[in-house]
């Protein structure tokens, strides 16, 4: 397996979320369960989605559903009970029609605890891949294309 290099560059889409590390997320070595690491991502690329306006139901409605096919996480330090860490989500550009995201685990000093990488594809009700994007994912990634530029202005 290659090591994630990759660092989330300011110039791609991102959105980032709070999250509230619970004691019950901690295992028996008092440090949150690698699993979890998952789960807050998740939250992160459904709050991401959502702010760019094609959430996971709005996939389904449309009969497009985007299975994680790839996942890749670097545990770089441990998160433990009370945290509390900011998840970032960014579409790591000229993947499509794919949506491949990056994501990166802070602590509240702006810490890198860990960093992840998904890849999902695009299939109808069926299981059948979409060659390119669907009608809502086109949009979805002409504003994350819309945004970008706007970021590159001077």
């Amino acid at each position: 397996m290659n090591r994630l290099r990759t660092r989330i560059s300011p110039s791609w889409d991102a959105h980032t979320v709070g999250i509230a590390v619970r004691f019950n997320e901690v295992d028996s070595m008092k440090i949150v369960w690698h699993g979890h690491y998952v789960a807050y991502c998740e939250t992160a690329r459904e709050a991401y989605l959502g702010h760019r306006g094609l959430s996971y139901q709005e996939m389904e409605r449309c009969g497009c559903l985007a299975p994680v096919v790839r996942m890749q996480f670097e545990f770089l330090r441990p998160i433990r009970a009370g945290q509390e860490v900011a998840v970032t989500c960014a579409q790591v550009p000229g993947g499509e029609p794919k949506l491949e995201c990056f994501y990166e685990i802070r602590d509240a000093a702006g810490l890198l605890l860990a960093v992840g990488e998904t890849v999902q594809v695009f299939v109808d009700r069926q299981g059948e891949v979409f060659l390119s994007a669907p009608p809502p994912v086109q949009v979805l990634f002409a504003q994350i294309a819309e945004h970008a530029a706007r970021g590159k202005q001077p």
